[in-house]
C-alpha cells in the first residue's frame, strides 16, 4: 500500500523504475516492451503486434518515464500503419531519414550563428519525426501529406498533456495544454517540410524527386469562404478598459513592493524580480509596437536614445531595432515609454544590473537574457478574467493594441508600417474590420430638416399634417 503522502501515480512510477533496474526489462502493455541494450547508453523499445509484425529501436533517452512516453507515442503511430495495412518495418530509405539529415544541417547552422532555425527545427523535432520517421519514399506523396495533417489534428487536438523534461539530475513533469494547430500553423509547417523535400532533391545524389517537390508545394486546398477568411486575418487588440486594468495590476504589484520595503527595510528588496520584469515588458510592447520575442529582447542600452520631438514631449528613441521582415529600423515611441525605461533601470539597479552600453535591457538571473514572459503574463490575463482570445495570442497581442489604438486616433497605415516595420498591404488585411468603425464616426446622424426624412415617420416630433383637396381649384391645401 502507498503511504498518505505518495500518490498513485508516484507509487506506479517507482514500481516501474524498481522493476526496471532489477530485471532490464518493463512491460508497458499492448505489446511493447523496454529493455536495455547492451551497447547502447539508451533504452530500447520492442514492438509485436503479431507473430510477423515486430519493431525494435531506440527511444533516444536514458530516463524511464520519458523513455515509456515515447514509446507509447511510437507504438499509436505503427498500430496505425498496422491497421492500415501498412508494413511497420521498413527496407531502404524513410522520410524519417531525410528530415534526420536535414536536421543534422540546421542545427550546424544554428551553431554557426543562423539564430533564426529554432522554429524550424523545433517543427522537426516535435511535429514531423514522429510521424515520418518510418514512412518509406515510396509512399511519399500527397495523399501521405494529408494523412500527417489529419494526425497533426489528432495528436494537439483540445486537452492536457503530462510533458516530462530534465532539471538538473531530477525528471520533473508538468501540465502542458493542447490547442489544434490553426490553419496559419499548418500551412507554415507545410513550408518547412516542402523546404527539407527540396533541400534533398538539390543534394549531389538527389533523394527526392523535384516532381515530388512540386506536388507537395502547390497542393490542392478547399477554397476558403470570405467570412473564414476575414475571422482569420482578424487580428484581437484589447479595449481600453482592458488596458486600464491591466495597468492597475501592475500598479498594485509595484505598490506591494514598496509596502513591503517600506515595511521590512533592505530586508524587503530584491523580491519577484520575474513579475516586475514582465510588467515593465508589457508596457514598453503597448507603446512602442515591437515585435515580442527576439526583436524586443535582444535589445541593449546602447540603442535607446530620449530625444523631444516638435511638440515639446520627452519621447524614446531605439535605433537601430530588429532584423525581421523589413530589416533594422528606428522605432519612435510615445512619451510613457520615458517612465517605462526609468522604472526598468530602478529596477535593475536594485537587483544589481548594469544599465549601460552593451548590457540587455532584460537580464536574467539564470542566463544572460530572460526568454520567457509569456507564461506569466497568461497568469495575470487569466487573474483579470480577460477573454480566452486575448490570452491565447500572449504577447502578441500587445502589438495588436498598439496599432489598433493608433489607427483608431487617424494615423496613417504608410507611417505604422515604418515605425512598426511591416507593410500597408498586411495593415490592411489585418485591421480591415476598423474600417467600418471610422466609417461610421465620419458619417453624420440623418438632420432633422433633411428634406429625405419622412414628416410622418414614427421617429418624427412632428405632427402628421392634414390634406384637403379643392376641386375648384385642383390643388392641395395643407392645414
Amino acid at each position: 500500500m502507498p503511504s498518505p503522502r505518495t500518490s498513485a501515480r508516484a507509487h506506479l512510477r517507482d514500481q516501474r523504475l524498481d522493476t526496471f533496474e532489477r530485471f532490464g526489462r518493463l512491460d508497458l502493455g499492448h505489446g511493447v516492451n523496454l529493455y536495455r541494450h547492451p551497447r547502447s547508453k539508451f533504452i530500447y523499445a520492442d514492438y509485436r503486434f503479431g507473430p510477423n509484425d515486430r519493431v525494435r529501436e531506440s527511444t533516444k533517452t536514458t530516463d524511464l518515464a520519458m523513455a515509456a512516453t515515447v514509446a507509447n507515442r511510437r507504438r499509436k503511430a505503427l498500430e496505425a500503419r498496422v491497421k492500415a495495412g501498412q508494413p511497420i518495418s521498413l527496407t531502404g530509405p524513410s522520410v524519417g531519414d531525410i528530415l534526420e539529415r536535414r536536421l543534422e544541417d540546421l542545427v550546424r547552422r544554428l551553431n554557426a550563428g543562423e539564430r533564426k532555425l529554432g522554429p524550424e527545427i523545433s517543427v522537426i523535432r516535435r511535429n514531423f519525426l514522429p510521424f515520418w520517421q518510418r514512412v518509406p519514399l515510396a509512399d511519399l506523396g500527397r495523399q501521405q501529406f494529408y494523412a500527417w495533417e489529419r494526425w497533426r489534428l489528432e495528436q494537439s487536438g483540445k486537452g492536457t498533456a503530462i510533458a516530462p523534461y530534465r532539471r538538473g539530475d531530477r525528471t520533473v513533469s508538468v501540465g502542458r495544454s493542447l490547442q489544434p494547430p490553426s490553419a496559419t500553423t499548418l500551412r507554415r509547417e507545410k513550408q518547412y517540410f516542402v523546404r527539407a523535400m527540396a533541400w534533398a532533391s538539390d543534394r549531389p545524389t538527389p533523394l527526392v524527386s523535384d516532381e515530388v517537390v512540386h506536388e507537395l508545394r502547390h497542393l490542392p486546398r478547399p477554397r476558403e469562404t470570405k467570412k473564414q477568411r476575414s475571422a482569420e486575418d482578424r487580428r484581437d487588440a484589447f479595449s481600453r478598459a482592458q488596458v486600464a486594468a491591466l495597468l492597475a495590476e501592475f500598479d498594485r504589484v509595484e505598490d506591494a513592493e514598496r509596502t513591503r520595503v517600506k515595511k521590512l527595510g533592505e530586508g524587503g528588496r530584491r523580491k519577484n524580480y520575474d513579475r516586475r520584469l514582465m510588467a515593465l515588458h508589457v508596457r514598453l510592447l503597448l507603446c512602442s509596437g515591437m515585435r515580442p520575442g527576439a526583436e524586443i529582447l535582444e535589445l541593449t542600452w546602447d540603442r535607446i536614445r530620449q530625444i523631444r520631438n516638435e511638440h515639446g514631449e520627452d519621447i524614446v528613441v531605439i535605433d537601430p531595432c530588429g532584423d525581421g521582415k523589413t530589416g533594422p529600423r528606428i522605432v519612435n515611441c510615445d512619451p510613457e515609454a520615458v517612465d517605462v525605461l526609468s522604472d526598468l533601470r530602478a529596477l535593475l539597479i536594485e537587483f544589481g544590473f548594469s544599465t549601460m552600453g552593451r548590457a540587455p535591457l532584460w537580464p536574467s538571473r539564470r542566463s544572460v537574457v530572460v526568454r520567457d514572459m509569456g507564461t506569466s503574463f497568461k497568469s495575470v490575463l487569466r487573474r483579470l478574467g480577460f477573454q480566452k482570445t486575448a490570452s491565447s495570442k500572449a504577447l502578441y497581442v500587445c502589438r495588436h493594441t498598439y496599432l489598433t489604438e493608433r489607427l483608431r486616433r487617424g494615423v496613417t497605415s504608410d507611417i505604422l508600417a515604418i515605425n512598426c516595420g511591416t507593410s500597408v498591404e498586411m495593415i490592411s488585411r489585418h485591421y480591415n474590420h476598423l474600417r467600418a468603425e471610422q466609417i461610421r464616426g465620419a458619417l453624420r446622424p440623418a438632420d432633422a430638416r433633411n428634406p429625405l426624412r419622412l414628416r410622418n415617420s414614427s421617429s418624427s416630433s412632428t405632427e402628421v399634417p392634414k390634406l384637403e383637396f379643392d376641386l375648384s381649384k385642383q390643388a392641395v391645401i395643407v392645414r
